[in-house]
């Protein structure tokens, strides 16, 4: 009679703790669902679909070949995430192609062969300087003969809960993170991010 008991009292704690424990677990899981799913977007270069949660959109031709080729070399993985009330922070590290290194690189044999940029006093347009870069930035990643480096970066992203359901903060230092690059030298004058 005693184990009858034990079983049935087994019986009934054993399922409660395990759902009490999967309902945690899948909580603290969808921060980091939603983070994972933009980033396979922006890999899969569905960065401008509506159902993108920051959803990335350019006018400019030249960032759009940029974006194209950047992206699906993109890395990610999730570290941990943590979710206090209505706020959730989920740390990840990402690697992309190091840009920064790149454009370096190619300032540094500029002055290797002691050429000197041309400057042409027609353009004063900042945003045609940028798609001049931008395009730069193109062929580097074309050119087989340049060594691809990547750059790793550990970011945090902060996610609001908004009507049940986890909405993700614009962050610059994410955005710098998934395009590869740490400095304030690249510019992207077209590129609007929309949080939707």
């Amino acid at each position: 009679m005693e184990k009858k008991k034990v079983r049935l009292i087994s019986a009934i704690i054993v399922p409660a703790v395990l759902f009490v424990l999967f309902t945690t677990t899948y909580q603290n899981y969808l921060p980091q669902r939603n983070v994972m799913e933009l980033l396979d977007n922006y890999k899969s270069l569905h960065y401008d679909s509506e159902n993108v949660a920051i959803r990335l959109s350019t006018d400019s031709s030249v960032e759009t070949v940029l974006l194209n080729k950047v992206l699906p070399n993109m890395n990610y993985k999730i570290l941990e995430s943590h979710i206090d009330g209505d706020t959730a922070i989920v740390s990840l590290q990402i690697s992309n192609i190091n840009l920064d290194h790149m454009l370096n690189d190619y300032q540094a044999s500029l002055v290797k062969q002691t050429l000197k940029p041309v400057q042409d006093q027609n353009l004063q347009s900042t945003a045609q300087i940028d798609d001049f870069e931008i395009s730069l930035l193109v062929n580097l990643i074309d050119d087989p003969s340049i060594k691809k480096e990547y750059v790793s970066q550990d970011i945090e992203l902060t996610l609001h809960k908004q009507d049940g359901i986890w909405v993700l903060e614009d962050n610059e230092a994410f955005f710098k993170a998934v395009m590869g690059y740490q400095s304030d030298e690249i510019t992207f004058e077209h590129l609007l991010r929309e949080v939707q």
